[in-house]
């Protein structure tokens, strides 16, 4: 595997979170307010947040691209995004 394909495989396992991460942050800005927090650096905490948690699953059931490890990611995204929000300044 060359450096090229690594990158892509890489890429393809991060973009779900980065998607939904970005969903969720847009999602929790409009229907929760700000919170005090600049909205790229809530997208990119929740982002990491999502690639732990596919990570997690990952480690877990041995395999990627599982219904429950993306279950785990919508929820790991949408809580961090929600209490990102509460946050004040």
């Amino acid at each position: 595997m060359d450096v090229v394909v690594a990158l892509l495989h890489v890429g393809g396992f991060v973009m779900p979170a980065v998607c939904v991460a970005l969903g969720t942050t847009l999602a929790a800005r409009l229907l929760g307010g700000g919170g005090g927090m600049r909205w790229w650096a809530q997208w990119l905490l929740v982002s990491a947040a999502g690639v732990l948690a596919l990570l997690g699953a990952l480690w877990i059931l041995g395999r990627d691209g599982s219904i429950a490890g993306y279950a785990a990611l919508v929820a790991c995204c949408a809580t961090l995004a929600w209490l990102l929000t509460l946050r004040r300044r």
